[in-house]
């Protein structure tokens, strides 16, 4: 009977993974090099994964290192926006973000494993989301014929530019006026 798998071996090689994608980029990244950075062997890494996308795909399948919280009972999609783009804007904060989030898109855009991963490791925090918006469109506060992917889209997409093209993070000072204003343009009166 085979030995189970590591949990922590996995957890230890994705963490490696994610700070060499920042010093090295996906050029300079090989399983022998994150095998050494997770302090693992490489036949433990090689046992785990074929290749460098193989281990690409286990990061783009891990959620954010912190859980999400959920929210409130009855928390309304204003409050929503908010949390979760302060706990997004204090990660990108928190860390080097910048060059790992970059090497891991470009990775997704020529792998569809490695891009159906990344969009399935983010599906739980999207599907709160979209059941935000869409009670704030039963209820009028949001416009009924805006898709809610878009209501998102415009909200964290900014964090998302800001972070990949300027380098830097939406500071805490900016969630709830950039929140605002998009909110009032999804409004039912737009």
């Amino acid at each position: 009977m085979p030995r189970p798998r590591d949990p922590e071996i996995d957890r230890a090689v994705v963490a490696a993974c994610v700070e060499l994608l920042d010093e090295v980029g996906r050029a300079g990244l090989t399983r022998a090099l994150v095998a050494r950075r997770a302090g693992v062997s490489l036949p433990a890494v090689n046992r785990r994964f074929d290749d460098i996308d193989d281990v690409l795909l286990a990061v783009a399948a891990t959620p954010g290192a912190e859980p999400e919280e959920p929210g409130p009972t009855g928390e309304d999609l204003r409050a929503f926006l908010v949390r979760t783009l302060t706990r997004l804007s204090r990660a990108f904060a928190a860390g080097a973000v910048r060059r790992p989030a970059a090497e891991l898109l470009a990775a997704a855009a020529g792998d569809e494993r490695i891009e159906k991963a990344f969009g399935a490791s983010l599906a739980d925090v999207r599907a709160a989301g979209i059941e935000h918006v869409r009670r704030a469109q039963r209820e009028g506060a949001v416009a009924a014929d805006l898709a809610p992917d878009l209501v998102l889209d415009l909200v964290h997409g900014s964090a998302y530019y800001r972070l990949l093209w300027r380098g830097e993070a939406v500071t805490a000072a900016e969630v709830e006026p950039l929140v605002d204003v998009v909110l009032r343009g999804c409004g039912p009166s737009r």
